[in-house]
């Protein structure tokens, strides 16, 4: 039986800029419509004996009034006001005033979601703005009948409205409601999957309503860009601009459009599983939302209430909720909202299993969903059909459903230009992979001569590392030639500034700053490096090459034993679910499969390893010496069984197919973390010894069999580099360090022992110490960074294996920023980079290499080499080696695995990237390179050979036999 995680897309609001017929400036209300220009901009007051006119324009503005206070019940007041203004202009044959009047009763039964009516009174509207030759109010018009149809999901006779509109305001130069109908054209591509598109309308409207200073509009569009980005999985980017937008709503005293922001706000919180917070935030909302009579909105309110009662296991109030919310998305002819509640109220009687009750409602929620264009929401729903298809033990019907949901999610994918959108878009859909993998291997286990566990591994493939394998083919497409120069001007000077930015935030310390201009230094970083993203996935989606590119495919069973692998290799393949998780072992000629404990069970067994590997990198406050050797010494002793436990859950099922080969390793989420070979090897029986893993086989980390096709086929035909080897070490980073001219011997600094930036956190200022690396994150600061005294050492002895002629050497000033970007490197087969790395796991693209920030003379300059700026750089090098701290490391992204600078050194062309995972030993580290390149350039190793080698010579020094000092290090990219 298969009981998965139910994250179906709950109702969150869509905001849109709505504006009625009205004698003021544009409203903004739940569904975008557009006030006409004011009617009596032309027109004289009327005197005393024009009665007719009088009367109309005071029973006008008495139906304002009411419109005005907000409740329904004045809405149906203020309906009757305009109806009878309508019937005194049309007496004096006023068609313009005839129409104002009718928009506006159009208006408000759209508000009052009678979505019918409000189209009637909108298509008279439009016919006598016609026949008055108004053409603002024509545009207005054709926007807000483009807004009925949108709410009623008919998307694209939405899109032809609104393509109506856009013209028209073109021409009259009406930047504002042009903006608001490119607000509205987002929308419509944002519900039917159309990502990128969707921003991009929201980009162009947001210039046009700050140069309108329509507030209100700018705080609406905000709302929107965060209700995509929560969309695609992208929590923190949502909050960021969903707080601008607040923060606009509360200074201008918009409570309605306020609330459904809080609404959206809960929803992010309630992903977040902060359930409370999200209720909090629900309870703000709903209130409001009766008040002012949006039926509608107030649906979806209550839906996401329910959405919480379900998650922490009220299912009696979760159905209360639901309920209450279906009856109204049924009144205001939501069906797009009715179709998410049905499922949603489907889900509550999987949980209690009377699962034909929920197969009936999720069937009809399929129907609504498919009526409306809901792609999105057809495939959450064809997934929970699955779900209970395969408690019923209906495997093949489970199966056929989620191959229909997983085409869409493919689909929906293809329409993102972004990688990071993507990237995030499809870890946000990760699920779907996982409940089908688990259908194909209950098949399997029904059927074991079926075929059914190579689809599963071909699922595998299918969900992960997908942004990797685009970025691959798109990196030798030049997909920058034929693009307008503008946008590539924008490029550069977007990276400038991120540049210079996320340098001031890495030298940042707060002794010489407050908290408020950290975090705005903070936020400035962020906001530039959004924008950044956003020109980036531009490029791409206007670029010819880009479009022509074909997208990768992952590679089947078949293809992957017959490009990947030879009779030496085999690739051991995980997945990780939340109920069982899966190894696959594939040789040239066959595949086994075997089922491992669930995700929770295998990450803990991992994370507990990966803290007794690193204890010597933890810090205790006020912890002494002998208590710190202690400690150390029992998390070694610790190490033997918890390791051999590992070793057993993951490789025992196997052991017996191991012998001596190169085994391919792809790992999923904590796995990642693991240095394989630090494991003692398993036998068959559930029996280990302590003989690490790496003393029988030469080990390669992948993040995909797939990735490692595509990488070979980028490297087919490629001539090796003409020279040898280039070393970029040992960099000044300080004013008063010695090789500074002018520096005064007293004012020289003793060297760290290790290779590191000392770190100062702003929770325990006494634990700086001085590692390989940094980290930054938003409670650590960088306060100082030393010199790495064997990083010259270690320079040293590797390039005295190389002739002269046939090397490049950058050390000291000239570890600079200008040779590491420049094309000089290129030239070499092997690059080489020994310095601190700097990690920022929330924005990957921000991690890097420390380079000299000093120059001659002790003056400061730009010395970090930027993960995004790597992805220009163009190093076909046979292998580039990363000799810093968790230079391997990166923002862990479910179905991407880390994502950091290996990537990037891949992008920019080189075969292997050699990178650490955790803080390592400045004299250990030098050592093992030492090794290393011995072992690749007098006797000829492959470099998965040679990394093994020189692995076990560091483990067999007294010093050193912690796997601590040698594991470190991992190989990723080509194995042979």
């Amino acid at each position: 039986m298969i009981r998965c995680r139910e994250r179906f897309p709950g109702a969150r609001l869509r905001n849109t800029l709505c504006c009625g017929v009205a004698l003021s400036a544009i409203l903004l209300v739940s569904s975008a419509s557009i006030n006409f220009a004011h009617p009596f901009s032309r027109i004289a007051v009327s005197s005393p004996q024009d009665s007719p006119i009088a009367a109309a324009q005071q029973v006008f503005a008495e139906g304002q009034q009411l419109f005005g206070e907000g409740t329904a019940v004045s809405k149906h007041q203020a309906i009757e006001k305009f109806s009878e203004a309508a019937k005194l202009w049309h007496a004096v044959g006023d068609r313009r005033r005839e129409a104002v009047a009718l928009s506006f009763i159009g208006k408000v039964y759209d508000l009052l979601g009678e979505k019918e009516k409000a189209l009637d009174y909108y298509t008279q509207t439009l016919s006598l703005i016609r026949s008055v030759g108004d053409r603002s109010s024509e545009a207005a018009t054709l926007n807000n009948i483009g807004l009925i149809y949108d709410s009623v999901g008919e998307k694209q006779k939405a899109l032809e409205y609104y393509n109506s509109a856009l013209p028209i305001l073109e021409e009259l130069g009406d930047r504002r409601v042009q903006a608001i109908t490119l607000v509205n054209v987002g929308l419509v591509h944002d519900s039917i999957g159309e990502k990128q598109k969707a921003l991009k309308f929201y980009q162009r409207a947001l210039p046009l309503l700050r140069a309108a200073h329509d507030r209100g509009g700018e705080a609406v569009t905000l709302n929107n860009i965060g209700y995509l980005y929560d969309s695609i999985g992208e929590p923190q980017k949502a909050l960021a601009y969903f707080g601008q937008a607040l923060l606009i709503l509360q200074e201008i005293g918009d409570r309605r459009v306020e609330a459904i922001t809080l609404n959206n706000i809960g929803y992010v919180y309630d992903a977040l599983d902060d359930k409370q917070k999200a209720l909090g935030y629900y309870n703000r909302a709903l209130p409001v939302l009766r008040v002012i009579g949006d039926r509608r909105m107030e649906a979806v309110t209550l839906n996401n209430i329910g959405l919480v009662k379900k998650a922490i296991g009220d299912n009696k109030q979760a159905l209360d909720f639901f309920n209450q919310a279906l009856d109204l998305r049924r009144v205001v002819g939501d069906r797009s909202g009715e179709a998410i509640t049905l499922s949603d109220i489907g889900s509550v009687y999987a949980l209690l299993a009377e699962r034909q009750k929920a197969l009936d409602l999720y069937k009809h929620a399929l129907q609504l969903s498919r009526a409306v264009e809901d792609r999105s929401t057809e495939a959450s729903v064809l997934r929970r059909i699955a779900m209970v298809e395969s408690d019923r033990g209906e495997l093949a019907e489970a199966r056929v459903n989620l191959e229909d949901a997983l085409a869409i999610v493919e689909h929906l994918r293809t329409r993102i230009a972004g990688q990071e959108l993507r990237g995030s878009y499809f870890a946000s859909v990760h699920e779907f992979f996982e409940s089908y993998i688990d259908v194909l291997m209950l098949l399997h286990h029904l059927n074991p001569a079926e075929g059914y566990a190579a689809l599963a591994l071909q699922a595998a493939e299918r969900a992960r590392a997908r942004t990797l394998l685009d970025s691959l083919a798109e990196a030798r497409g030049n997909i920058r030639q034929g693009i307008a120069p503008e946008l590539l001007d924008r490029e550069r000077a977007l990276q400038q500034k991120l540049d210079a930015t996320a340098e001031k935030q890495a030298r940042f310390s707060k002794s010489n700053h407050t908290d408020e201009q950290a975090l705005g230094l903070k936020n400035e970083t962020e906001r530039l490096l959004i924008q950044y993203q956003e020109v980036e996935a531009e490029i791409r989606s206007s670029s010819p090459r880009y479009a022509a590119l074909t997208q990768p495919v992952p590679l089947s069973l078949k293809e992957i034993q017959q490009q990947v692998l030879d009779s030496d290799t085999l690739l051991l393949e995980y997945a990780l679910g939340d109920q069982k998780s899966y190894l696959w072992a594939v040789t040239p000629s066959a595949v086994k499969s075997f089922e491992l404990p669930a995700r929770g069970e295998v990450e803990a067994a991992t994370r507990r390893v990966y803290e007794l590997l690193t204890a010597r990198n933890k810090h205790v406050k006020f912890e002494k010496p002998d208590e710190q050797l202690a400690r150390i010494a029992k998390a070694d002793a610790d190490f033997a069984s918890a390791s051999a436990e590992l070793s057993q859950m993951l490789l025992g099922p196997v052991a017996s197919q191991l012998e001596k080969k190169r085994l391919l390793i792809v790992s999923d989420g904590a796995l990642n973390y693991l240095p394989f070979g630090a494991l003692p090897s398993a036998f068959a029986g559930g029996i280990s010894n302590s003989r690490p893993l790496i003393v029988d086989h030469e080990i390669v980390s992948l993040p995909s069999a797939s990735a490692l096709s595509v990488l070979r086929r980028e490297l087919m035909g490629r001539a090796p580099a003409a020279k040898t080897l280039a070393v970029v070490a040992d960099p000044v980073f300080e004013k008063d360090d010695d090789r500074v001219k002018g520096t005064k011997t007293g004012q020289r600094r003793n060297a760290g022992p290790k290779r590191s930036i000392e770190m100062r956190s702003t929770s325990d200022l006494d634990t700086g110490e001085s590692l390989r690396s940094t980290r930054q994150s938003d409670s650590d600061e960088v306060t100082q960074i030393h010199r790495l005294p064997f990083t010259r050492r270690e320079a040293d002895q590797i390039l005295a294996l190389v002739p002269g002629a046939d090397r490049f050497k950058a050390l000291d000033f000239d570890a600079n920023r200008t040779i590491a970007t420049s094309p000089v490197l290129g030239q070499y087969r092997y690059v080489h980079f020994a310095t601190h790395g700097f990690l920022n796991t929330s924005h990957p693209e921000l991690s890097g290499i420390v380079l000299s920030l000093v120059n001659r003379q002790g003056a400061e300059q730009d010395g970090f080499l930027w993960a995004h700026e790597v992805y220009n750089l163009r190093l076909p090098a046979e292998m580039v080696v990363l000799s810093g701290c968790r230079t391997g490391l990166g923002k862990e992204i479910k179905s991407e695995g880390l994502v950091g600078l290996t990537r990037g050194f891949m992008y920019a062309g080189s075969a292997r990237v050699l990178v650490s995972l955790w803080d390592i030993d400045d004299k250990a580290s030098a050592e093992l390179m030492a090794h290393l390149y011995k072992a690749i350039l007098t006797e000829h190793m492959t470099p998965a050979a040679a990394l093994r080698t020189a692995q076990l010579k560091v483990s067999n020094d007294k010093r050193w036999q912690a796997p601590y000092y040698w594991a470190a290090f991992v190989l990723q990219g080509e194995p042979r």
